[in-house]
């Protein structure tokens, strides 16, 4: 008698979960030259768009994937349990592509070029920040400014810009990446690899019909657009990175467990402590993997139906921040557990640490959502995000 597939199979097992888990040896062979690098290789780039990694948010109209969140997080996970810095350049696109979204599909579609042979080629990055300045145009706007923090931006065929409109209304703006230039400023102790830099426009024109106002309702189809929040369903990406960089670690570390230290013969894994750091560590991890498959996979049925509750909502917000800040606590008590070692550079334990240290500075993972999340558990209203 076979024995049932597992609940979450369908997700685990998606194809474009496959698709990132086919990459991870070329990936993991590729993470020094990423971190020495600041960026991605090339070729790592043109792995990940040909699989479509890149249009995971993107409609399905749109020509893109449009990926259920679970399998969104799934992909994420797998990434970065090769790289924290190539994944987080595929997460960073997957929300920002959720974001594009809010244009016409016929729009988008054009300016992506959704009519290619195998779909759309794009990579659209961006920031939420606004950092440009408008100036009236008869057909739209004149922009100019710098966004920061602009992860992937060397590598992306389009940007998402933030303005304020003249009636001091929030709007984005989708430009080609050409538009403007790439200023080179990432330099952080983390995420080395993602090529966070500046992008800077001056004078640039955009048509009135490709931008779009921050509060005006989605014109993509799909439950991804119904929810009210529409970082809920962005950050679950940041939830997968985390996983799958504190899975990472923690697989890493099992190998070089049997090592003896200098100094003493005795391997970390003959060693009480840190067997118990380690058990727990791992205990950490799983559980928050588990509260993401589990909060998502029964609130997202009822987003599909249009009768999610806030309560359901707030518990995939709740899964979501968990995640990453129960993953950074993992790897920090691997790194106290790994002594001397921990710090060395032949072990990539370090580097996982300074890469969650460094992604738990997103929005993601501020401790706001903790409270948004559990407003609704205690009969609150909302707490309203832009």
């Amino acid at each position: 008698m076979s024995e049932p597939a597992h609940p979450f199979a369908v997700y685990e097992e998606h194809p474009l979960v496959l698709a990132a888990r086919e990459l991870q040896p070329a990936i993991r062979k590729c993470a020094d030259e990423i971190e020495a690098g600041g960026t991605i290789p090339p070729h790592l780039i043109e792995a990940l768009t040909e699989r479509g990694l890149f249009r995971l948010n993107i409609p399905t109209r749109s020509h893109g994937e449009q990926a259920h969140p679970l399998v969104v997080f799934h992909v994420i996970e797998a990434l970065a349990h090769a790289d924290a810095s190539l994944a987080w350049v595929v997460m960073i696109s997957t929300e920002v592509s959720l974001l594009a979204s809010y244009l016409p599909n016929s729009i988008l579609s054009q300016m992506i070029g959704g009519e290619e042979p195998g779909g759309p080629s794009c990579r659209i990055v961006g920031s939420s920040r606004v950092m440009t300045i408008a100036q009236p145009d008869e057909a739209g706007y004149r922009l100019s400014g710098r966004l920061n923090f602009v992860s992937g931006v060397e590598h992306a065929t389009h940007i998402v810009a933030t303005f304020m409109d003249f009636e001091d209304q929030v709007r984005f703006a989708l430009f080609p990446q050409r538009a403007g230039r790439v200023i080179e400023t990432w330099d952080a102790m983390g995420l080395r690899g993602t090529g966070s830099h500046d992008w800077e426009v001056e004078d640039a024109f955009v048509q009135h019909a490709h931008t779009w106002a921050a509060l005006e309702p989605a014109c993509a189809e799909g439950p991804q657009w119904r929810v009210p929040d529409r970082s809920l369903v962005a950050w679950i990406a940041n939830a997968g990175h985390a996983v799958g960089t504190a899975q990472g670690a923690l697989d890493d570390l099992a190998g070089w467990a049997s090592e003896s230290t200098t100094g003493d013969t005795s391997p970390l894994r003959d060693r009480e402590p840190f067997r118990l750091a380690y058990a727990r560590a791992q205990a950490e991890v799983s559980a928050a993997r588990a509260l993401v498959q589990i909060s998502w996979n029964r609130a997202w049925p009822m987003v599909e139906r249009g009768e999610a509750s806030l309560e359901s909502l707030g518990h995939c917000r709740l899964a979501n921040v968990y995640a990453v800040h129960s993953c950074v606590g993992a790897v920090e008590r691997l790194f106290k557990a790994g002594g001397t070692k921990a710090a060395r550079r032949s072990w990539t334990l370090e580097r996982r640490w300074r890469d969650l240290q460094t992604a738990r500075q997103h929005g993601a993972a501020l401790e706001w959502n903790f409270d948004a999340g559990a407003r609704p558990l205690l009969g609150l209203p909302p707490r309203r995000v832009r």
